[in-house]
């Protein structure tokens, strides 16, 4: 199995995934995850007193195959209070889990949550994708926390443990073959974070890589000296008739 590591430069490339695969519009084959929004994200008044009327917060969540929130990682915030007003709110919230030919899937799916002193909106990613980039090549400065991109960092992370998908010669007799991309965070300690793949294409591939991919380690992300968040993509090619070691 060859692999490429790819490292994304632009910030905003709003991708959700099948735990596995992008969350799209409803199809015949696939039912995106829905999600009751039963706690709305208040605006924090220690912000309100401090003459903040505006701000944003944007969050990933990874939502398990029996809707269970599984993971939720805050990846940019104008202010670090908009960030917690959201998972505060988010954890309450209930999720009916994505369908993929009818059968329960594990996705994940990012919300932007805007705030005013009005009120607040939250926005999925589904359906918003080149607004919310636009959004964000316009605001990135006045974000206090967000992804860095790869010119912004002092070296690009090495990978310190890799494991590899499990390939089985079984499954290359069976002409079971692909290319699956995963998209996936690496936080300031240098851990996977929200693998997803970007396409339901070769789906049972993704469901080899992701479970893999979840259990590297990196060397920490650093940006003059200090740790960051930083956002990457990785691909598997799975061939039969070639290697399957996991060579980054």
């Amino acid at each position: 199995m060859k692999t490429n590591l790819l490292w994304l430069v632009a910030v905003g490339l709003l991708l959700g995934g099948v735990a596995g695969a992008q969350v799209p519009l409803p199809t015949s084959t696939h039912h995106p995850l829905q999600m009751q929004q039963t706690v709305t994200p208040i605006f924090p008044h220690s912000l309100t007193n401090l003459g903040v009327r505006e701000g944003y917060a944007r969050v990933v969540l990874g939502v398990d195959a029996t809707g269970k929130l599984d993971e939720l990682l805050v990846i940019g915030y104008t202010h670090p209070e908009f960030a917690d007003a959201a998972v505060t709110a988010i954890k309450h919230w209930k999720f009916i889990p994505a369908r993929l030919h009818g059968e329960p899937i594990a996705c994940t799916t990012e919300l932007w949550v805007r705030y005013e002193t009005e009120g607040v909106i939250v926005v999925s990613h589904i359906g918003f994708e080149q607004v919310q980039a636009r959004l964000f090549e316009l605001l990135p400065r006045s974000f206090a926390y967000r992804p860095h991109t790869l010119r912004e960092l002092d070296r690009i992370p090495t990978p310190i443990t890799v494991v590899q998908p499990t390939y089985t010669r079984d499954m290359a007799a069976k002409g079971i073959q692909g290319t699956v991309r995963v998209d996936f965070y690496i936080d300031e300690t240098g851990t996977v974070r929200l693998p997803a793949a970007v396409s339901e294409e070769n789906f049972n591939l993704a469901g080899l890589a992701i479970p893999a991919l979840s259990q590297w380690k990196f060397e920490p992300p650093t940006c003059q000296g200090k740790p960051v968040l930083v956002k990457a993509s990785q691909v598997f090619s799975f061939t039969p008739d070639k290697s399957i070691d996991a060579k980054p």
